[in-house]
Parts: structure tokens; C-alpha cells; sequence
């Protein structure tokens, strides 16, 4: 498995050089639900995440997922076990189960299930998420009505997250306002295309989607703020050909 850099999942810049944070997703109907809150860590080349800040989010998302594996709900595919472990070592070694099956999996031949479905991963860029969490977090309502806003009845973060809700506040307005965003764009979310993994990002490829996010995102200014953030958290590599 070599080196090969993903695009922010709202954006579309490259996420070489940068701080992301991932999301759980699983098909539901025609499109993804997430079934995580927003993990934080740094984009580790592999299409995942590691130096992982761990808190009471990734503690309750590892112990979902393990006790699952126990019970033998979550199924993983042998070939990745002395990799990540079977059931996961820790929560980076999960989310390497959940970039396996966006970058090296399919529908016939998972690289892990949980009740018969694949989970995989979203990333967004920190800078785009923080800015988005900032200008578009929900004004109103609890932080059960926004679980049930963005997870709708799924079970899988039902039981996850339940009875924790009022000390996940701050993860919880994050994703509402991704999500909400991505919804009022009618985008949503969605995984890579097949010919968006496997490649890295140089110089030039890098320019080019930042640009391309400035024109597209040309009238929201704290995404605008984001990407000149990234630019200059980034900017040695963007000069990279």
C-alpha cells in the first residue's frame, strides 16, 4: 500500500500537508449518512488519519465498534488483521478498516461489514470543517434533535453516542453545520470517485483544486477564510512540482 492523497470531501482541495477530520458514513437509500461524529486528526498519505486527538468521541466510537466485532455484528476481512487487528487495535487502526473499503473494496468482497454493510470514511480538511462548524452552526434546537437531524434513525449511532449527547455538544453542532451546508448545496455526502484514489498531489495538482474551490465557493466567505488558511498552512508544497 503506497502513498496517495485524497481531496477534502466539501472542498475538493488536497489534503497533503493538512489536518483533517473524518466521518463515518454507510449507504443509506441512494446516498451516505454519517454514523460517526467528526474525528480529528492529521492526513497520513494512506487516504486516513493518524495522530488522532483522542476524547470522549473516538473513546465511544472504538468501544461501539469493539464490542461489535465481539458479537460478531462487525466483520473483518483477514487480509487487513495484521494490519489494523481484528477487532481494531485503536480508533486509527478502525478508520483504516473504513479507508479500506473506499479505496480497496466492494460490495462482493469487503474489506469490513457491520451488519452486513460497509462503513467508510469521509475526510474533510480541519480549516474547512472549523470554518463551516463556525458560520453555520444551528442556532436552535437540542443536541438530540440534531443527532436525529443528521443520523435519522440509524441504530448504529444510537447506540454509540446514547445518553453522552449533552457532553458531545460541541462535536455535534460541527457536524450539523457540515452537514446542513452540504445539504443546502445539494451535494451531500459522498466517497471518491474510483479515479480520485491511488495518485499523490503535487504543486500544481494542488493549485489546481484550491482554484478551483476559490471559483466555486466564490460567494461563501468563511469557506473563502478556509481556504487561505489551508493556502498558508500549505504554501512550501503548493510550490512543490
Amino acid at each position: 500500500m503506497g502513498f496517495y492523497d485524497l481531496r477534502c470531501a466539501v472542498t475538493g482541495i488536497s489534503l497533503r500537508g493538512t489536518d483533517a477530520v473524518a466521518v463515518g458514513l454507510m449507504a443509506a437509500e441512494d446516498a451516505y449518512r454519517p454514523v460517526t461524529l467528526g474525528i480529528t486528526g492529521c492526513y497520513n498519505r494512506l487516504g486516513s488519519i493518524d495522530g488522532i486527538e483522542e476524547d470522549l468521541n473516538t473513546e465511544l466510537v472504538f468501544a461501539y465498534f469493539s464490542r461489535s466485532a465481539r458479537s460478531g455484528d462487525f466483520i473483518m476481512d483477514a487480509e487487513y488483521a495484521d494490519a489494523y487487528g481484528d477487532p481494531p487495535r485503536d480508533v486509527e487502526a478502525l478508520l483504516g478498516y473504513f479507508e479500506r473499503n473506499v479505496s480497496d473494496s466492494s460490495e462482493e468482497c469487503p474489506a469490513a461489514t457491520l451488519s452486513g454493510r460497509r462503513v467508510f470514511s469521509a475526510l474533510v480538511a480541519r480549516p474547512v470543517w472549523n470554518a463551516l462548524a463556525d458560520a453555520f452552526a444551528p442556532a436552535g434546537g437540542t443536541p438530540e434533535t440534531w443527532c436525529g437531524e443528521v443520523f435519522g434513525d440509524a441504530p448504529e449511532p444510537e447506540e454509540t453516542y446514547r445518553g453522552r449527547h449533552a457532553e458531545l455538544v460541541h462535536h455535534i453542532r460541527a457536524l450539523t453545520a457540515v452537514n446542513r451546508f452540504l445539504g443546502a448545496r445539494g451535494t451531500g455526502w459522498s466517497l471518491p470517485d474510483d479515479g480520485e484514489t491511488g495518485g499523490q498531489h503535487f504543486g500544481s495538482e494542488m493549485r489546481e483544486f484550491l482554484d478551483a474551490a476559490r471559483a466555486r465557493f466564490q460567494n461563501v466567505p468563511s469557506v473563502l477564510g478556509a481556504l487561505d488558511a489551508y493556502a498558508g498552512g500549505v504554501g512550501e508544497l503548493l510550490e512543490d512540482n
